[in-house]
């Protein structure tokens, strides 16, 4: 049975976690913690950022065991504090706690913040302070602009994981296989993508993974057309797959222009010799993929 739903009655649920969730980063898992069997995850759907999701919704049903149910954002800007959480207790009329993150604000104009809750309400709140990795607060701002900047090891140490993109498989030039090397192509539009260059990564076919490096640009060598592209390293790939995932790990480099393909594919084989020594070193966290 499907856990995303928009919000529905249910007379069992005593706690929740209200929030976004639009990473599932440690800060995120943190709040979810603290859920019990019967407990539930009340997202706030917000409208998509401009540059993409971290983490689309559909994607985030699967980093909880809990039920997930939704609230569109344009639904209760308006509402003060008060009738906001008026609104969850008709749905939710044996409600006792609310688990959120300590930068939680609710109400319009965000009046509210989290301590705010039971001074306005019969409501108990437990309020998760603020993760720091390496001196940097755990927040989706950060981790968004470490994936455009490019820092995918800064990004992934706040998500817990490697941060990841998926989509379907489309035609590429035709080039790779025949002059240089075979890649799997994709279209990854929903997602923010990392700075264009070259990563070091891990890519999953089905429930597969491989080693893999993966380009994000221009072809600035060819047509210069804008590709999303993954090498699977000293494996042959017979299969095609209609969907690939692909886990960062590193940038190697950025793009460049190559004024032939001999020199594109010497280049290409020092990208996937430096990959391989990346990978080799995060080989004990491929578990969580």
């Amino acid at each position: 049975m499907r856990k995303f739903s928009s919000i529905l009655k249910n007379d069992e649920v005593m706690s929740i976690a209200i929030g976004k969730f639009d990473s599932m980063h440690l800060a995120h898992k943190a709040v979810l913690k603290y859920l019990d069997k019967n407990d539930i995850v009340l997202l706030i759907k917000t409208p998509q950022h401009l540059r993409g999701s971290i983490l689309p919704y559909r994607k985030r049903e699967n980093y909880t065991k809990r039920k997930i149910y939704f609230i569109d954002f344009e639904k209760i800007k308006n509402l003060s504090g008060k009738k906001f959480l008026k609104y969850i207790q008709t749905k939710l009329p044996n409600l006792r706690t609310i688990i959120v993150g300590d930068d939680f604000r609710f109400g319009k104009n965000r009046k509210y913040s989290a301590k705010n809750i039971p001074e306005i309400s019969n409501l108990n709140v437990i309020i998760i302070p603020e993760i720091k990795i390496d001196g940097i607060a755990v927040h989706s701002s950060y981790i968004r602009k470490f994936i455009l900047n490019g820092e995918i090891n800064l990004a992934n140490k706040l998500l817990g994981r490697f941060y990841s993109i998926e989509g379907n498989v489309i035609s590429g030039q035709g080039i790779g296989k025949e002059r240089l090397f075979p890649t799997f192509n994709i279209n990854a539009g929903e997602y923010i993508l990392p700075k264009d260059g070259v990563y070091a990564s891990y890519t999953k076919i089905g429930k597969d993974v491989f080693k893999s490096t993966t380009f994000i640009g221009n072809r600035l060598s060819t047509n210069m057309s804008f590709a999303i592209e993954t090498h699977i390293i000293d494996r042959v790939i017979n299969d095609n797959p209609k969907k690939i995932e692909i886990f960062f790990v590193k940038r190697i480099r950025d793009n460049k222009k190559f004024q032939n393909l001999d020199s594109l594919k010497h280049q290409i084989m020092v990208d996937i010799e430096c990959a391989k020594e990346i990978l080799d070193s995060s080989f004990s966290n491929i578990e969580q993929l």
